[in-house]
């Protein structure tokens, strides 16, 4: 549980607070509270289980108990009830973009608006012109927020997708029924709306294998059009789940079939010999038929066909093979563990060397250090890697790249730093002309290292600030920057479908999990699935390279 989570939920309290029309005072104690959590020193999680958490300024024994609340169970009292004496839809209106509390209790009290639709409706209708602040341009974005939210309704991030799929695997396993994972999990997709699994297993087997886990199929049994039965429930994460039952001599090639998607099994049906296809059994002999390699599961949304045949499939990446990482927060800045903390939990992972890259001093809003403050941490690194940790440590940060595409400190300290990974956080309603100038500016520095996260999107929240792939690319490029591929699941950004013009570019790709806590660092698994679906491989990876090699790499470039 990081500092940043539990900060996240007393801010909905005090939001919750606000709209409602509560205590001003108990809304502002949250907010506080939310504060004091994100600035703390050490991971707040352990204060609160040792009590020291009242020793905080504007934590109590009443915020104490909420927390506690909160760490064990992952909500709390005060904003369930919170919750419930407000319009149900009300919280998914505070998320259309550009809404705060205040405009959401304005458009509540005095528009009815109490949903996304009763929203919708009331900009249709033009009833919000009368409301003060709500001009043509103001209702024209909030309709435009209102169907983005609606488009991320009914999907989940692949993280969590894969953690219920692979549940609802393992329960048919362990019921002697053989399962796999398909469809859009196993192509590794970055958000999911459908989970599906193969099943050689009868419709009563599996559907009292589910139930006995507690997943209830649904009425609705029915088979593809193509004869497979299927079993269809809901997962726990909300989507649907649908388990084809297929014949154990029919195993791979249904799936193959399930898998997809429909363009990539068209694609490779047209290219079979059909006696060939039509007697193949495994998915090797689908692609066999058709005179090809067998094409992994995450290449399958993209046109691999020519390697396929001739024989150039890319080896993907694998998480075995990334030696470190390079881009981390602290609680010098956002994160929720010491740089001593972080780099052992780095060295317990294997992993030969760390990169500290907190925010920079812009960054008002994740504290971001000042220059005398990276100055200190330049010096902590330096004694770290003194005492021999077995893990090597690289000072740097994640430098914002600023609206005028310069950087947010001076050359002379960055030239101190043994890395830099320069990224956007604000100014996201740029033009693609004027965003694309931005980024090129920056890559353009000679002291930038690594283009973080380069969109700056979170899927299923919001969209990325737009940007012209190929000219940034080409910026990269011609000044030897890598480009960062942000393993965090709500980020995975690059996106994985601009992996290929990376490498094509000769371009390295940097695999960096942006952890803000030691349970952080696992996140490199999703971005390795997304790498995959790009074709990238262990030699196109930044962080494949061992810490010599990454410390020569850095050095080439004029550090």
């Amino acid at each position: 549980m990081t500092n940043k989570s539990i900060a996240r939920h007393l801010a909905l309290a005090a939001d919750l607070v606000e709209l409602s029309g509560g205590n001003a005072f108990r809304a502002r104690a949250f907010a506080q509270a939310a504060r004091a959590v994100e600035r703390l020193d050490g991971p707040a999680e352990a204060r609160i289980a040792d009590g020291t958490i009242t020793d905080v300024p504007g934590i109590g024994r009443g915020l104490a108990a909420d927390l506690a609340e909160f760490v064990a169970t992952g909500t709390t009292r005060a904003v369930t009830d919170l919750l419930e004496a407000l319009p149900p839809g009300i919280p998914d209106v505070l998320r259309v973009k550009g809404l705060g509390v205040k405009k959401v209790r304005q458009l509540w009290q005095e528009a009815g608006v109490v949903s996304l639709d009763s929203l919708e409706a009331a900009a249709l209708s033009g009833r919000l012109a009368d409301l003060e602040g709500f001009g043509a341009k103001t209702v024209a974005n909030l309709l435009a927020g209102v169907e983005q939210l609606r488009s991320y309704a009914g999907r989940a991030h692949l993280r969590d997708a894969w953690r219920d799929a692979t549940a609802a695997r393992d329960v048919l396993r362990a019921a002697s029924i053989e399962a796999e994972l398909a469809g859009e999990v196993r192509r590794q997709c970055n958000v999911v709306a459908h989970v599906e699994l193969v099943a050689a297993g009868t419709l009563i087997d599996v559907s009292n294998a589910l139930v006995a886990a507690g997943i209830a199929p649904r009425p609705d049994a029915g088979d593809d059009g193509a004869g497979d039965q299927a079993v269809r429930a809901t997962l726990p994460i909300g989507l649907p789940l649908t388990v084809w039952l297929v014949a154990p001599d029919r195993f791979g090639r249904a799936l193959w079939e399930h898998t997809g998607p429909a363009e990539h099994l068209a694609a490779v049906a047209a290219r079979a010999d059909a006696d060939a296809l039509a007697a193949a059994a495994t998915e090797e002999a689908v692609y066999a038929a058709a005179g090809l390699s067998p094409i992994p599961p995450p290449l399958r949304d993209d046109d691999w066909l020519a390697e396929a045949a001739a024989g150039t499939l890319p080896v993907l990446l694998r998480t075995a093979d990334l030696r470190g990482t390079v881009h981390n927060h602290t609680t010098a800045s956002d994160g929720a563990h010491s740089l001593r903390e972080m780099a052992e939990a780095a060295r317990v992972r294997g992993l030969e060397y760390f990169g500290v890259c907190d925010h920079s001093q812009s960054l008002k809003i994740a504290h971001g250090l000042t220059p005398v403050e990276l100055e200190a941490q330049i010096a902590d690194v330096a004694a770290l890697n003194a005492e021999q940790p077995g893990v090597r440590i690289f000072s740097g940060s994640e430098v914002d790249i600023l609206a005028d595409g310069s950087i947010d400190f001076a050359d002379d300290l960055l030239a101190r730093l043994d890395l830099v990974v320069a990224s956007v956080h604000t100014g996201f309603s740029m033009s693609v002309d004027e965003a694309t100038a931005r980024v090129v500016r920056a890559v353009s520095n000679p002291h930038v290292d690594v283009l973080g996260h380069p969109t700056g999107r979170l899927l299923l929240r919001r969209e990325g600030y737009p940007l012209d792939h190929e000219a940034v690319l080409d910026a990269c490029a011609q000044h030897g920057v890598a480009v960062e591929l942000n393993a965090n699941p709500w980020r995975l950004d690059l996106d994985w479908t601009f992996v290929r013009a990376a490498r094509a570019r000769g371009l390295y790709v940097s695999i960096n999990p942006d952890a803000h806590a030691m349970d952080g660092l696992d996140d490199v698994a999703w971005g390795v699935a997304s790498a995959q679906k790009g074709g990238l491989t262990a030699d196109g990876s930044l962080t494949s390279l061992d810490a010599e090699a990454l410390a020569a790499w850095l050095s080439s470039r004029g550090r």
